[in-house]
């Protein structure tokens, strides 16, 4: 509850926020859902003043109905879907990266998460010519790997694409939290030309900033999990920025593969693909969870130096079946 202060309306003066609180009135929600009447008795406060300051508390605080054909309309005009450079992976997401929503790849060491999203990275930087901005929290993040990628899919557009994609190391929470708030600020600003058109932000991996404040004495773990989630989800929405991040996985009771960072997490991504190893070069992509398409759809990718190759790709019945076994 948002505590009255001076300043938030001409007529709360410092007299009147006095007289108040002496009143047991501190917050918004006390004052403007107590009687004006009964307030003008307790208070001495005039009841043209009061009137004033309920009227202006109400604009400030109060959440207003949107109607549905002006926020469809809304979501039409600010929601983009960013390629993968993938057609199978492309289908699988029914059309891409949303922007605005959070979209998480889980996989064991190894399996090539890392891989898929500096190749993504590259897509929408060359291809698309949006920037990227890729947070790489573990190290596995190689400059070399990636101009690797950018000699065998960008060609003479290496050092444009090179250009729009921002590149950030971190390995706590906090310096997560503080680069996520200094972002957000950057792109209300404006000021920055690279800002202006970040449409893509990785961050590489999640878990592995958040995995050690979690459990043992350390109570503050799952707080600072949510809110890290929560300003992720302000960004993408408020900023209509599509979000990519990569987990660990962990085994359910059933020895099913589920998300890392416990229970509270796995309803935090819009979307979420388990990346498998399934030969030397071969990957496994499954449909965990998405708002759009049915689960378990499947396709099989290929790591080569140009980053992801189509191979096969399943149907969601035939995909949940290779789960089982």
């Amino acid at each position: 509850m948002a505590p009255l202060k001076v300043g938030l309306c001409p007529a709360l003066t410092a007299e009147v926020l006095n007289s108040l609180q002496h009143a047991g009135v501190r917050t918004v929600t006390e004052f403007v859902c107590m009687d004006l009447e009964l307030m003008m008795t307790r208070c001495c406060v005039s009841y043209k003043d009061l009137v004033a300051i309920r009227k202006v508390l109400l604009v400030q605080f109060s959440a207003f109905p949107v109607g549905g054909s002006s926020w469809y309309k809304e979501i039409l005009s600010t929601t983009a879907i960013l390629s993968t450079g993938n057609s199978r992976l492309d289908d699988m997401l029914d059309g891409g990266i949303y922007t605005g929503a959070l979209t998480e790849l889980m996989g064991a060491p190894g399996s090539g998460k890392t891989q898929i999203c500096m190749s993504v990275a590259i897509h929408v930087a060359s291809r698309l010519e949006q920037n990227v901005l890729y947070v790489d929290t573990t190290g596995a993040c190689s400059g070399r790997r990636l101009q690797e990628m950018l000699q065998n899919s960008a060609g003479d557009k290496e050092s444009a694409a090179l250009s729009r994609i921002g590149f950030r190391r971190i390995f706590d929470p906090w310096q997560l939290l503080d680069l996520l708030q200094k972002t957000k600020a950057a792109i209300s600003k404006q000021s920055e030309l690279f800002y202006s058109k970040l449409k893509l932000m990785i961050v590489d991996s999640v878990a592995a900033v958040i995995s050690p404040t979690l459990g043992g004495l350390q109570t503050e773990g799952h707080a600072v999990m949510l809110n890290v989630s929560r300003q992720l989800k302000v960004l993408s929405s408020e900023h209509a920025i599509a979000v990519l991040m990569t987990n660990n996985v962990v085994q359910g009771e059933l020895s099913e593969p589920w998300p890392g960072l416990g229970r509270s997490w796995q309803h935090i991504p819009n979307t979420r693909l388990l990346v498998q190893v399934t030969g030397t070069q071969d990957r496994q992509m499954l449909l965990l969870k998405t708002p759009r398409l049915p689960r378990y759809l499947s396709a099989t990718l290929k790591l080569s130096a140009a980053g992801i190759l189509d191979l096969h790709t399943h149907t969601g019945q035939e995909a949940q079946r290779q789960l089982e076994v």
